[in-house]
């Protein structure tokens, strides 16, 4: 019932057409993936206490890059079909209607586009910020894989037995009028099972220090990806050998990843650079004392006790002080008040409602 259902749906790669404007379902799959990983970032992105107008701008540098380079590392590789020497070439280049992205060159893009807005603000640590982008990326791989299956591309060997010639183990290719092994369905189940213990992590494990969940979803994507570099039917391998390339590669960067991950939650490696200083990243979360008001005076001239907040003047204890801005209640606390404590002080490392640098209630 699933496979005729699917078939009658997806039994053309356009899905609706405006006049001579063809709108594909692999177009529809990849930009509905990109708006979940919007909200999904946006919620992300407050509980850890990142200002909304950052948290957009971060989007779209993200965004950009990422389809860029997913482009470039698609069609670079495959230079001879696409000579840039007319202005028509030039435009199929570029085309991504048809398909042509390689999520290898998404990451990387990301990642690029990510750290230059970190630069240009220095608002927010990159690490920050990157674990929410992540666990973001896995959820638009998961909707956008659905593209593959409307375009019959990313399947793996022939299915010959009929009890597995059925979706979810099998799709219908109809260029080789054969069952194969739905390789785009594996793995978009394997990165909803990656995204779960990412959220697990984000939100329950209260001890987790930044960067760690990235690492994790390197560690991650490149077991998926390369133990289903077996099911494919084609892939390049070494010279003389049935090794394949992108499995060494896939399997490497996990090794790496996961002695990474371990290093850096046992705080014997820091993700952690002058040039993204935080007060968030740096220090115990400032929090604003409920007789402040009362007794401001004193707090502003003597400090906040178990805060970063050291007095007026005088620079906090801990590493690079000399980079580092004590945090100042604004003037107009007193009169916004409640605002200041719901939703945070911006440039310190109070985030709002007691929630400390990993998101978590101080309180807990």
């Amino acid at each position: 019932m699933y496979n005729m259902l699917l078939a009658n749906i997806f039994d053309d790669p356009v899905a609706f057409s405006i006049g001579d404007i063809h709108v594909r379902w692999y177009g529809i799959f990849v930009t509905c993936g990109i708006i979940l990983a919007y909200f999904l970032y946006l919620y992300l992105s407050n509980r850890r206490g990142i200002d909304l107008d950052f948290s957009l701008e971060a989007f779209i540098w993200v965004l950009l890059f990422a389809v860029v380079c997913c482009r470039l590392f698609y069609v670079l590789p495959r230079e001879e079909f696409y000579p840039i020497d007319s202005w028509e070439a030039f435009v199929r280049y570029w085309d991504i209607t048809k398909g042509g992205l390689t999520i290898v060159g998404g990451i990387v893009g990301g990642a690029t586009g990510l750290l230059l807005c970190c630069l240009k603000n220095k608002k927010y640590s990159y690490a920050k910020i990157a674990d929410c982008v992540v666990l973001c990326v896995l959820l638009g791989q998961i909707v956008g894989r659905w593209g593959n299956y409307a375009n019959q591309e990313l399947y793996g060997r022939v299915v010959t037995d009929p009890a597995f010639q059925m979706w979810p183990f099998a799709v219908y290719i109809d260029a080789t009028g054969q069952w194969h092994q739905a390789l785009f369905m594996y793995e978009g189940a394997l990165n909803l099972i990656g995204l779960i213990i990412g959220l697990l992590l984000f939100f329950k494990y209260k001890k987790l220090r930044n960067f760690t969940i990235s690492v994790f979803y390197i560690f991650w994507y490149g077991v998926v990806r390369g133990t289903l570099e077996f099911l494919k039917i084609d892939h390049v391998t070494f010279p003389g050998t049935e090794i394949g390339v992108i499995q060494v590669i896939c399997y490497c960067a996990s090794v790496v990843a996961l002695v990474v991950m371990i290093l850096n939650q046992c705080g014997i490696v820091r993700f952690q650079s002058k040039r993204f200083t935080t007060t968030g990243d740096l220090f115990k979360p400032t929090i604003v004392p409920g007789d402040y008001c009362e007794n401001r005076e004193k707090y502003l001239n003597d400090g906040i006790p178990g805060s970063s907040f050291a007095g007026i003047g005088k620079p906090r204890v801990g590493a690079y002080p000399e980079k580092i801005v004590p945090t100042i209640v604004p003037a107009d606390y007193c009169a916004r008040r409640e605002y200041y404590l719901k939703y945070g002080i911006p440039g310190t490392s109070y985030y709002g409602e007691g929630r400390d640098r990993f998101g978590a209630r101080i309180e807990d």
